[in-house]
């Protein structure tokens, strides 16, 4: 057989036309991947599934940005003075502050052997709540008049200790390092969990049966998943009206703060 003649005409022109064929696939390749090369990276979305958006001060999450924005609208609204109140001087605000602290301390005693809850009514005016709480109001009833704050997440104690000016506003000590405070974070309840009270002293020589028993105890807790649960505050003011026989109408405004206290051993003063 003889040899293959690369130089005829129709046999040139098929190797012409699988270069030319070569090159433009390669050419293109190399275009998209400049093309490819040229597109910017772009930002991941504010909006996708996984992203929370929260409000600090109350906890409350959002999927969406959208959902969050109008969420402080809501608030912004809910902090404008009505027509109901008035502005009040910064003596009469202040003073109404100490005695919110005083009735929150005088429900932190020392016989508070569990974590529970606590709720508790003052006498106030819609103005001197108005005072007080303004710029941190979560909601406002027109129908009612009544107003609600939310305090939850871990900046809440410093929060409501810039509202109240005072630092100590949750905390109470007693004797024998004890103290008694408003809760933030809670486990979830187990009726087996010793007092927290009745923790070893550091001068007692331990108690082999007790040793035991926290053993146990401590094998217990670490069998189950305990998830710190938040837990919030909420303080409103709401107007309380009655009326006797006659009709004859008498109200008065108050303000509610309902929260839980705990008590502990104050490690620090140990030493």
């Amino acid at each position: 057989m003889s040899p293959l003649n690369l130089t005829t005409p129709r046999i040139k022109n098929i190797l012409i036309c699988n270069k030319v064929r070569n090159r433009s696939k390669k050419k293109g390749t190399d275009q998209k991947l400049r093309t490819i090369a040229d597109i910017p990276m772009s930002k991941p979305s504010t909006n996708t599934f996984c992203n929370k958006f929260e409000y600090e001060i109350c906890g409350k999450i959002y999927k969406r940005h959208s959902g969050l924005a109008n969420h402080k609208i809501t608030i912004k609204d809910a902090n404008v003075m009505k027509p109901t109140a008035y502005d009040l001087p910064e003596k009469a605000i202040e003073e109404k502050r100490r005695i919110l602290v005083y009735h929150i301390k005088e429900r932190l005693k020392q016989s508070s052997k569990h974590a529970r809850s606590v709720r508790i009514m003052i006498s106030c005016t819609e103005s001197q709540f108005f005072g007080v709480f303004k710029g941190y109001i979560h909601n406002y009833y027109p129908k009612t008049g009544n107003y609600k704050c939310i305090f939850k997440g871990i900046n809440y104690y410093s929060t409501l200790s810039k509202v109240l000016g005072d630092d100590n506003w949750g905390v109470k000590y007693f004797l024998q390092h004890q103290k008694t405070f408003v809760l933030s974070y809670q486990q979830p309840s187990n009726p087996n969990d010793p007092d927290p009270l009745l923790e070893l002293n550091l001068c007692q020589e331990p108690d082999p049966l007790q040793k035991q028993n926290q053993v146990k105890i401590y094998k217990a807790k670490k069998s189950r998943i305990c998830k710190l649960k938040p837990i919030q505050i909420i303080i409103g003011w709401k107007r309380k009206e009655k009326s006797d026989v006659r009709n004859i109408v008498y109200s008065s405004g108050f303000i509610f703060i309902n929260f839980t206290i705990s008590r502990m051993r104050d490690i620090e003063n140990l030493y």
